[in-house]
């Protein structure tokens, strides 16, 4: 099981975990009181492969013996073997073609039938796997990891749709089921090679993720999104608050923080502060200016790729231009609808670029 003491702390080695605070001047303690809501070994058979040669344990199906017998004892040794062996219509079928074949044609009948049984069986299996029953267990277990992974302020990608710039392991994708677990839940084989299989895998896993990816998104933009179950929004909590609430309604019930874990994170984990008020940032500019049909998760999984792969002043440079304008919008206890819309930006990656031209101008200029 995942530990969440430990994912809430992120990467240590990700940059992002070693931008400290400095001047953040617009923290307020006063954000960590918070009136937040409660909430709550069957081996596959290739079939493009099917007619390679036979295993050497593979019953010989042709019999000396009965070669020279006549059709009506053909007909009552096949009755007395299905009575015994009870085959299924299918599999009867193919029995009885391949043994009436007459004896020059019993090598190529044998080919055939066998062919036509591991068919059958490939077909049979990967439609069981495909179909495999994703119980509560396995349902509840993603929840719970998911939502754990969503607190960990160095993940590498939200989105359901890990393989578009490559495999990204560090993802909530990937990470949302550890391979031990796998092992134990899931169908033993074909897993990872069988499309049908791995397909209906993912449809699950990416409908599960979409539902607690929704639960960050109105954690996010609280008393900023009108629902059904809060009809009336009120004043926009500011950063701290907003954190208060995330750490709060986040954990599984079997992870729960208590309140001095959480006054902790909202003081001293500053991965995370950027990383939620930049995702705040961008959800609050995709609800009021951009389609439904929009993904923002993959506008964000897209700036953490680029910052991943810049320099610690540009990450850091990012950083606070985040939270200064984060501060703009939502320090002054104002409520949305008194806001700009024009004003719901992001920092764009020119700004930060900008931002940091500035600082170095003068040390060049001296």
């Amino acid at each position: 099981m995942l530990n969440l003491n430990d994912l809430i702390q992120g990467d240590l080695e990700d940059p992002a975990t070693q931008i400290q605070a400095g001047d953040d001047d617009h923290y307020d303690s006063s954000s960590e009181e918070h009136n937040s809501p409660s909430s709550t070994h069957m081996e596959i058979t290739d079939p493009n492969n099917m007619f390679a040669a036979l295993p050497s344990q593979d019953v010989d199906m042709t019999n000396q013996s009965s070669s020279s017998c006549p059709n009506t004892n053909i007909e009552q040794i096949c009755s007395d073997l299905q009575n015994k062996l009870k085959l299924n219509p299918e599999h009867l079928a193919i029995a009885l073609i391949g043994s009436k074949a007459p004896p020059e044609a019993r090598h190529a009948s044998l080919v055939f039938t066998n062919g036509a049984y591991h068919q059958i069986n490939y077909q049979d299996n990967s439609s069981q796997k495909a179909g495999f029953a994703y119980g509560n267990t396995f349902r509840d277990f993603v929840r719970a990891s998911a939502r754990m992974l969503l607190l960990k302020p160095t993940l590498e990608a939200y989105s359901n749709n890990p393989h578009q710039n490559g495999e990204i392991p560090k993802t909530l994708f990937y990470l949302t089921l550890p391979d031990a677990w796998k092992t134990d839940h899931l169908p033993t084989s074909g897993l990872r090679d069988d499309p049908d299989v791995l397909n209906r895998y993912r449809e699950v896993i990416g409908e599960l993720l979409k539902y607690q990816r929704s639960n960050l998104r109105t954690l996010l933009l609280a008393d900023i999104l009108v629902t059904k179950k809060k009809p009336v929004v009120g004043v926009i909590p500011n950063r701290g608050q907003l954190l208060a609430l995330i750490y709060e309604e986040l954990p599984p019930k079997s992870s729960k923080l208590n309140e001095s874990e959480i006054k902790h994170q909202v003081r001293s984990n500053f991965a995370m502060r950027a990383r939620m008020c930049y995702a705040r940032l961008v959800m609050v500019h995709y609800y009021i200016h951009r389609s439904k049909k929009e993904s923002q998760w993959v506008e964000i999984d897209e700036r953490l790729g680029i910052l991943r792969g810049s320099s610690f002043d540009f990450q850091k440079k990012h950083a606070d231009l985040v939270l200064q304008k984060d501060a703009a919008l939502f320090s002054h206890k104002k409520k949305f609808c008194e806001l700009s819309h024009a004003d719901l930006t992001i920092p764009t990656l020119e700004d930060v670029r900008n931002e940091l031209a500035a600082t170095y101008s003068p040390v060049l200029n001296e």
